[in-house]
């Protein structure tokens, strides 16, 4: 009865030693990436994969990005902000629904600008183009903001990103 019971802890122990040190042993393979793929060093040239590109076309998208991800910060700090408003309202003990749906509507509205300032963005760029050029760009969608990488981080999903890869000149 004694060496049953030894057996028995000793069982429960090392399952639970076991499930503990699980994550150690996990393979971080293809995953959530932050758009660069596995290169950071892919950074460089926004839209390098375009063809022909001058350094003056390169400089003025480079100028137009920033402006971009500038707008494009401002944009997600206020949809997270709302977020976590809005998870403090649906947890609250007397919920306001005419509050909520007030931040849902206003949520809407942030991811609506969003998307017209990306809009906008993409058809700036795409003015500072040749229509060869062009072309490639309408085919090949680069600028798609956090991409597909299979980097590691916080992007979206799997695959090259935004930054890819190609001839870039920088």
């Amino acid at each position: 009865m004694k060496k049953l019971k030894v057996k028995t802890i000793t069982v429960v122990v090392a399952a639970l030693l076991l499930s503990l040190n699980a994550n150690v042993f996990a393979q971080s393979g293809m995953g959530r990436g932050d758009g660069r793929g596995n290169n950071p060093n892919q950074q460089k040239g926004y839209f390098c994969n375009i063809p022909d590109l001058t350094e003056d076309q390169q400089n003025q998208i480079d100028k137009l990005r920033t402006a971009h991800i500038k707008e494009m910060q401002d944009f997600r700090n206020q949809h997270g902000e709302k977020r976590a408003k809005l998870q403090t309202l649906q947890t609250a003990d007397n919920v306001d629904m005419d509050e909520i749906n007030k931040l849902i509507d206003e949520m809407g509205t942030i991811r609506i600008g969003k998307q017209k300032k990306a809009a906008a963005h993409r058809q700036a760029v795409r003015n500072l183009l040749t229509d060869e050029q062009k072309v490639y760009f309408d085919t090949k969608r680069r600028g798609r903001g956090a991409g597909m990488g299979k980097g590691y981080g916080s992007g979206h999903g799997q695959g090259r990103g935004s930054w890819g890869k190609g001839n870039c000149r920088r």
